[in-house]
């Protein structure tokens, strides 16, 4: 049994991989199939058979988690207001302890099983409320930027350091669509909003928070991270933009080719 992959690739510049509504076409028929790309492929290759076909072709429009859905996510059979109820009780235990020498507020958790956590604190995976369960407590705001709040008495400074440290470490490296202007500024703000730590007051710790700020910046603003897994040649970063657009170029070039339409020196 064979599959084609070839729309999908010059459509999406890369192969078929991951969790959504998958197309196929067998023979003159269309079957879609929710779930992982094997499992939906071995459910076509299925279909495939009963018709007696030996090819299957991927269609190049495939949808994330349809309909906005999160596949690890349970089904919320509690309502909202007793979702709000048990939040409620479990606040009230709240108490306060230091992890990793930071004062954070956690919530004890007994009994509860990790769908229930799931539902309650608005948890996306299966494995962080598995983990939750079995620490025994939930960290509210876990993912919340710890605050120093002071008055930073040289702000030139602070940009000072932050633009030193972009066009010293980071120029000409940063994938192409993201703006040198907002870096600078993110790591300025950071450096602000911690001016009341003791540490300050030290240089070496400025350039850490300005490190670890734009360092979290390319990180969150890094686009298609998760979709370039395979080993490529393009020159470049290896998950940036650039090398999809490549990619996808010379996909369609050799589907021209391949067809017969003209040569791939004219098709480039």
């Amino acid at each position: 049994m064979q599959v084609d992959t070839t729309l999908f690739q010059a459509s999406n510049g890369r192969q078929p991989r991951g969790f959504g509504r998958w197309g196929f076409q067998v023979g003159e028929e269309t079957v879609f199939v929710v779930g992982q790309y094997s499992d939906a492929k071995r459910k076509a290759f299925k279909v495939a058979e009963d018709h007696g076909a030996t090819r299957v072709m991927v269609l190049p429009d495939k949808k994330l988690a349809p309909q906005g859905g999160n596949p690890e996510r349970p089904d919320n059979k509690l309502t909202q207001d007793q979702i709000n109820g048990i939040k409620e009780r479990l606040m009230a235990q709240a108490e306060t302890r230091t992890i990793n020498k930071r004062t954070r507020t956690v919530i004890p958790m007994k009994s509860m099983k990790a769908a229930e956590v799931m539902m309650v604190f608005n948890i996306q995976s299966k494995r962080t409320a598995h983990a939750i369960v079995k620490r025994g407590y939930h960290i509210v705001d876990y993912m919340e930027s710890r605050q120093c709040p002071g008055t930073m008495e040289d702000v030139e400074e602070a940009y000072r350091i932050a633009k030193w440290w972009f066009h010293k470490k980071l120029a000409g490296r940063v994938p192409y669509g993201l703006d040198a202007d907002d870096m600078i500024q993110e790591a300025v703000t950071r450096l602000v909003e911690l001016a009341g730590d003791p540490r300050m007051q030290e240089a070496s710790y400025k350039f850490y928070v300005v490190r670890s700020t734009m360092a979290e910046y390319l990180r969150s603003n890094q686009k298609h991270a998760h979709e370039d897994e395979e080993e490529i040649e393009a020159p470049g970063s290896r998950r940036g933009t650039w090398d999809r657009t490549y990619r996808a170029t010379e996909t369609m070039c050799r589907v021209i080719e391949a067809r017969g339409i003209t040569s791939m020196a004219r098709a480039a």
